[in-house]
């Protein structure tokens, strides 16, 4: 836990890296633990004595590729710019560039938090392999189970199947 804004007034940069299994909000959208974030964190004041964190994160990741339902490695960037505020008001009344990170002014920081967060933030919706050969890992999936195929005697046609909205058809409109 660290002082954010005295940090910001002191210009302090922590570089370094922390391991992704103590994150466990991220963990839950991994398919492991594996593996470290590098961080870059600059605390700040800007050039209208707003107090800032700039941070730079790069982490590989196991995800859960969206075609063949096997692990993927993808690599997460975050770029990102926070202004550090104690104030609704104040998190309003930030300029664009910045993303509030509101912090009461007695609370310290817990940067692993922060760190999470954006890493969530900067996963991609979905995960796919490169050159994914999901049509390869289903035909090798076992079929010679009898319960998964259908008998020939099971198959409805179409033109068989009745239409919901015959129903509508038969009523009458009342005036």
């Amino acid at each position: 836990m660290l002082d954010p804004f005295k940090y910001a007034d002191q210009n302090k940069v922590l570089d370094g890296q922390i391991a992704i299994h103590l994150m466990p909000r991220l963990v839950e959208l991994l398919v492991d633990s594996v593996g470290v974030v590098d961080i870059e964190l600059e605390f700040d004041r800007d050039e209208q004595n707003l107090r800032i964190l700039k941070g730079k994160l790069k982490a590989n990741a196991n995800l859960l590729c969206q075609r063949c339902l096997h692990s993927v490695e993808k690599q997460i960037q975050s770029e990102f710019n926070l202004g550090i505020v104690m104030t609704d008001e104040q998190a309003q009344n930030l300029p664009r560039r910045y993303e509030p990170l509101l912090v009461e002014h007695d609370q310290k920081l817990v940067i692993q938090d922060v760190i999470e967060e954006e890493l969530i933030l900067s996963l991609p919706m979905f995960a796919y392999h490169d050159n994914c050969q999901a049509s390869d890992y289903l035909q090798n999936e076992d079929t010679s189970n009898p319960s998964d195929s259908m008998d020939e005697g099971e198959i409805i046609d179409e033109d068989e199947k009745e239409n919901p909205f015959n129903v509508l058809s038969q009523l009458k409109l009342k005036k």
